[in-house]
């Protein structure tokens, strides 16, 4: 994250009840150096418990992954609906929490938002938001097209897309997620008896899993009904090998509010490729959480969605596009002198050039997946 600017605007204010309001609310400006609360989670009508991340930014031009910001701990986190009920959060790791009753989960058309009192006792708070009905996704699908390289250079791919519908005619802004799983086969096998590195039985089949990082969002508020139709999701080019096998793809989709949309929505333009707040996220971004009290900055967005989910089975049999068996990661690598990492590389062969030892060597996994790929599939594929 590199925040060169951070200035709040005013949203909309929704009604929240005194007692649990902020008396006042600050809109600081912050040159690049200064250490800025970033607030990340969200709630939703899943059957899963209630997370939100709290971190420190550190300096400007410092931040670009996660590993590179200081986790926010011991803070005390409520989260509170329209209808009375209330829920604590527990620190699970550093600066991860998560909420305590498995009861408090999100309900279509009742409102939410989160109190957030840091260690230093400031107190911070997000703006109400209602969970509007989820959308249905009715189909998953794929095309074959022309993917343009440069001007003059084009190669084949597949794009997947999907289908959803609105029964209630009442959402009018999504946001996508799409998780891609499939089938990865050893290009090489080996006769274990000339090697300690594998088991009896190295394994050749795994499953390799990607989240799609790139952010999708969509405004239907001007479509009289809402069906929607060709929602992009994934390319796949000929070079990659993803649908050589059995390939899997998970979407969801969540109904997210017109400020939630403009968040996201403002990430995308200025860089395309921030999937979370963990990358490089611009300080201008208006986010629906502020500080209660004292010259003190927060950035980011508790989201208040509901999510449909659906996912579907794709191979190369359903395609004309015609894709690379070979994986270009286990092409035969050389060194010389130095021998490459045994945890990481298997030598296939060593040669000598005046005196000085030359390695070739692949991946380990490039024989026994396992060492990196799960060899289950995924839990999502059922």
């Amino acid at each position: 994250m590199n925040i060169t600017k951070l200035k709040r605007l005013i949203l909309p204010f929704l009604f929240v009840p005194i007692f649990l309001s902020c008396t006042e609310r600050y809109s600081p400006k912050i040159n690049g150096n200064f250490s800025v609360l970033v607030v990340d989670g969200k709630i939703s009508n899943e059957n899963i418990p209630i997370q939100i991340r709290l971190y420190k930014t550190v300096s400007m031009d410092s931040v670009t992954t996660r590993d590179s910001v200081n986790p926010e701990g011991d803070a005390i986190i409520n989260i509170f609906n329209d209808k009375g009920d209330s829920d604590i959060f527990q620190e699970i790791e550093p600066g991860l929490y998560q909420n305590e009753s498995s009861d408090f989960r999100g309900e279509i058309g009742t409102s939410y938002w989160i109190k957030i009192i840091t260690k230093d006792g400031l107190e911070y708070e997000s703006e109400p938001e209602i969970m509007s009905p989820p959308v249905e996704i009715t189909n998953i699908y794929g095309e074959d097209y022309k993917q343009f390289i440069s001007k003059d250079v084009e190669r084949s791919a597949v794009k997947l897309y999907f289908d959803a519908v609105d029964q209630s005619n009442s959402v009018s802004y999504l946001r996508w997620e799409s998780q891609e799983s499939w089938e990865w086969q050893t290009p090489f096998h080996i006769n274990v008896v000339d090697s300690l590195l594998f088991t009896s039985e190295p394994a050749s089949v795994c499953y390799k899993q990607i989240y799609n990082n790139e952010i999708s969002v969509y405004d239907a508020s001007i479509l009289d009904t809402k069906s929607l139709k060709k929602l992009p999701t994934i390319s796949i080019n000929s070079t990659e090998q993803k649908l050589l096998f059995d390939y899997h793809l998970h979407i969801n989709v969540r109904s997210i509010s017109a400020n939630n949309y403009k968040f996201w929505d403002h990430i995308k333009q200025i860089n395309q490729s921030s999937g979370n707040l963990y990358d490089r996220t611009p300080g201008n971004v208006e986010g629906n959480i502020y500080c209660c009290d004292g010259d003190h900055s927060v950035v980011g967005y508790f989201e208040v969605s509901s999510v449909s989910a659906k996912g579907k089975s794709f191979n190369r049999d359903m395609f004309q596009t015609n894709f690379e068996y070979f994986p270009p990661e286990c092409v035969e690598k050389s060194r010389r002198k130095a021998r490459p990492d045994p945890t990481i590389y298997y030598v296939t062969r060593i040669e000598y050039d005046k005196g000085d030892a030359v390695y070739f060597y692949r991946y380990i996994y490039c024989y026994d997946c396992s060492y990196e790929f799960p060899i289950t599939k995924p839990s999502f594929w059922q």
